[in-house]
């Protein structure tokens, strides 16, 4: 800094009230020239040590459950378009599906001392938070919930997305629809499930349990699960993946046996990903706001940090849409 300030021709203390954006403590030529200098030198601001100063850090922690999947990669870049242009940065941890790997983020997020966190979380409750909510941490709750805690969260209704989507199913004449669920630790996959029983009660008909198949949210847990499920006689009419990673699998798995779409099976996915509308046939599918998620959620992290007194959490639930395409036809006959 006072390399900066020599060459700027300006004290110590200009320099640092630029780069801490104080605005009318100088000139904007006197500015705009220091930044010139700053750059000449390749001076690149102490964020550490002006954090201990004013106690935050201006960075954001975003934990994942996978980084691999599309839609938190879209819900990824709705966090970080708000809280840059709000000036903070974004940490990315990627859990891998696993609590242990969560909890061991959420820790770390605590050593770089976040202001706060945006936690897409697999846990089936917030057992694991109960220390780092103890330190006062600010946590926003994506994609699912953990009841209990007294946590923002934003979400979908996973429940009427699922119902809606195989309540197309049935309307159009299938009754043996198989699901494909992920591990049923976080609530989306449990309320997933319960959509997809509704679905049939609403209708008066019990679910057929027996085509309730369970993955792991991956693309070789959904092709493993429908793997199983084909060597069954007892072969369903039409499937429901009720992930993005596991709806790929499911067409992997189908086309390998050679079955057609929607000829002999239709499918039923989730998350419109783009390439959903350009696959032979197009692909039936829930879409969700993937990145109005992750925007509605870096929202009402900055409110939060601006109020002196902490509000009420609040769940916040987004809309989603059954976007009717190619894969999914009426049924012919029944196996």
């Amino acid at each position: 800094m006072q390399d900066v300030a020599k060459a700027a021709g300006v004290s110590s203390a200009t320099v640092s009230r630029v780069f801490s954006g104080q605005k009318g403590a100088m000139s904007n030529e006197t500015a705009e020239r220091v930044r010139k200098v700053a750059d000449d030198l390749g001076y690149v601001v102490n964020t550490l040590a002006a954090s201990l100063r004013v106690q935050h850090t201006k960075s954001v922690g975003l934990i994942l459950a996978d980084v691999a999947n599309p839609f938190f990669g879209k819900l990824a870049s709705g966090v970080e378009n708000t809280l840059s242009a709000a000036g903070f940065g974004v940490i990315l941890g990627n859990s891998s599906n696993r609590i242990e790997e969560e909890t061991r983020l959420l820790r770390l997020m605590m050593q770089k001392q976040v202001d706060a966190i945006i936690l897409a979380s697999v846990a089936s409750n917030g057992e694991h938070l109960r220390d780092v909510l103890g330190q006062g941490q600010t946590i926003i709750l994506v994609d699912s919930d953990l009841p209990g805690t007294p946590l923002d969260a934003v979400v979908i209704d996973n429940r009427a997305a699922a119902a809606h989507a195989v309540g197309h199913l049935l309307d159009l004449g299938h009754r043996r629809i198989a699901i494909v669920c992920g591990p049923m630790t976080a609530s989306f996959d449990r309320e997933r499930l319960e959509g997809y029983r509704a679905a049939f009660r609403q209708r008066g008909l019990e679910p057929p349990e027996d085509l309730v198949l369970y993955g792991d949210s991956t693309y070789d847990g959904g092709k493993a699960a429908v793997e199983e499920m084909l060597l069954s006689e007892a072969r369903p009419t039409a499937l429901f993946a009720s992930n993005n990673l596991m709806t790929i699998g499911t067409l992997a798995a189908l086309h390998e046996v050679g079955l057609a779409i929607p000829g002999d099976i239709s499918v039923v996915g989730f998350d419109d990903l783009e390439w959903y509308a350009i696959f032979k046939p197009r692909i039936t599918a829930v879409a969700q706001p993937a990145f109005a998620i992750g925007r509605t959620a870096a929202r009402r992290l900055l409110d939060r940090l601006k109020l002196a007194t902490t509000p009420p959490p609040r769940r916040f639930v987004l809309n989603t849409d059954l976007i009717v395409r190619d894969s999914t036809a009426p049924l012919h006959s029944t196996p």
